[in-house]
């Protein structure tokens, strides 16, 4: 279980990507993602410290979050995997935001079974987006 700090600066994360967009708060997202990882880091949490990593680091290269929500429905290239579904991702903000908004909901409970092996998929496709991007 992760300390009520993350908790709290995940919470208000989520709250103001509601609210305000990703592009909008992109460098505040980078900066609380950073947080959560140095909180994860002395909690000795890996799947959180790359998650929180991988996805600030994502966020700070693309300009959003151009990772396709995870579904339970195979994609080209993934076929063993729920890895997500081939989408309009790159160009519409609106389910950029929807899947950043579902990865901060189970980084709140990374410790859940279904919650970490979903963080252990969100952090396969970030380096996969990364290495082809």
């Amino acid at each position: 279980m992760q300390n009520k700090e993350t908790a709290k600066i995940i919470s208000k994360l989520h709250q103001e990507v509601e609210s305000f967009g990703i592009k909008i708060k992109k460098d505040t997202i980078v900066d609380d993602l950073k947080k959560v990882r140095e909180l994860a880091l002395k909690e000795e949490n890996p799947r959180m410290v790359k998650a929180s990593r991988l996805t600030y680091e994502h966020i700070a290269a693309y300009e959003g979050f151009k990772i396709p929500l995870l579904s339970d429905e195979p994609i080209e290239g993934f076929e063993d995997s729920n890895l997500g579904t081939e989408s309009d991702i790159e160009t519409d903000e609106d389910a950029q935001k929807e899947s950043f908004l579902y990865l901060l909901s189970i980084m709140k409970d990374p410790s859940n079974r279904i919650n970490a092996s979903e963080l252990k998929e969100y952090n396969i496709l970030l380096k996969n987006y990364a290495e082809i991007h």
